[in-house]
């Protein structure tokens, strides 16, 4: 039988009460190091929405500095809990089938947490650490899957599109896997974890990698949800598309490879749950690409924030001629 703890080396539990007297609410996320503070953040968003509610939050990670250990512990409380489970060598995926740039080994780590989790709850919900949490959560947890292996949020027409003809599935069913609520005794019985481990390592290359797979694995397995729980948002430097997004939705999507937690994005959602977060005193990373700083120097000189576009301008010199 395929057992998924090959994959852990470890797991350190933090927590104040004992949860096993709770009615917990359980949240997986999987992210590497450098995620570490956009995952605290997401996190921070989900305690600061659900306060009055039971949460264990189970990380899945391949490292983590001693810093950034020492502020998810700073996260927990009489209502939450965290468990960092952390990876080894044993757990690898197929480099071919990871061909968009902004995809890693991590984003596959989703494949094997049901089957970890499975005898202690019988039911959880995965997000992404590109996510912040603007509602109550309780009524998305609370959906009845009942042999549903998973509840999954449509993508929008664009991927569905792409998809079609890729795949012979049916693109209008195709999910986008940022956020899931499993079914672990259905994934279980259903011998999903091997299914997806051995599917994307075959030696094919999946466009989406882990979501394709996913997609092709769970086709008519799932509960739709409604989209308020997996908003997709594709920001610029103004991140003006914060102030367009519906009243309610519930998880907010920061998709593509601009996210917000980098200082060339003038994200004010994010800026509210960072600095509601352990990683407040931190310093944000400056940006994935250079000429992210030169646009952000000339947002901020039309914002008439002169020092801001002075920095940023300088900065995108510097870095082009070091």
């Amino acid at each position: 039988m395929f057992n998924s703890n090959k994959y852990i080396s470890g797991v350190q539990v933090f927590k104040v009460l004992e949860e096993k007297n709770l009615d917990m609410m359980h949240i997986a996320l999987a992210f590497d190091d450098n995620y570490a503070m956009p995952a605290g953040v997401t996190i921070s968003s989900v305690i600061c929405n659900n306060p009055d509610i039971h949460l264990c939050f189970h990380l899945f990670t391949d490292q983590i500095s001693p810093a950034n250990l020492e502020r998810f512990k700073q996260l927990i409380s009489a209502t939450t809990t965290i468990k960092i489970y952390y990876l080894n060598s044993n757990f690898r995926i197929n480099s071919e089938t990871l061909v968009l740039g902004y995809l890693s080994a991590m984003s596959c780590v989703r494949f094997i947490i049901p089957d970890v989790l499975k005898n202690e709850t019988e039911k959880f919900l995965y997000i992404d650490s590109d996510i912040l949490c603007l509602k109550r959560i309780v009524t998305l947890y609370n959906t009845e899957l009942k042999d549903n292996i998973a509840g999954v949020i449509p993508d929008d027409n664009i991927m569905k599109n792409t998809i079609k003809d890729l795949y012979s599935i049916d693109a209008e069913k195709y999910f986008n896997a940022g956020v899931l609520l499993i079914n672990t005794k259905q994934w279980a019985i259903n011998n999903m974890t091997e299914q997806c481990m051995n599917m994307i390592n075959d030696g094919n290359v999946y466009r989406f990698a882990d979501q394709d797979v996913l997609n092709i694995l769970l086709e008519n397995k799932t509960l739709l949800l409604p989209i308020k729980y997996n908003t997709k948002i594709q920001i610029s430097i103004s991140c003006k598309e914060e102030q367009s997004i519906a009243s309610y939705t519930v998880l907010l999507h920061y998709v593509s490879g601009y996210k917000p937690w980098y200082q060339t994005f003038d994200s004010e959602l994010f800026r509210i749950y960072f600095k509601l977060s352990p990683w407040q005193t931190t310093k944000r990373p400056l940006a994935l690409k250079r000429s992210w700083l030169r646009h952000y120097a000339k947002f901020s000189f039309k914002k008439g924030r002169i020092a801001t576009a002075l920095k940023f301008y300088y900065l995108y010199l510097f870095n082009k001629f070091v």
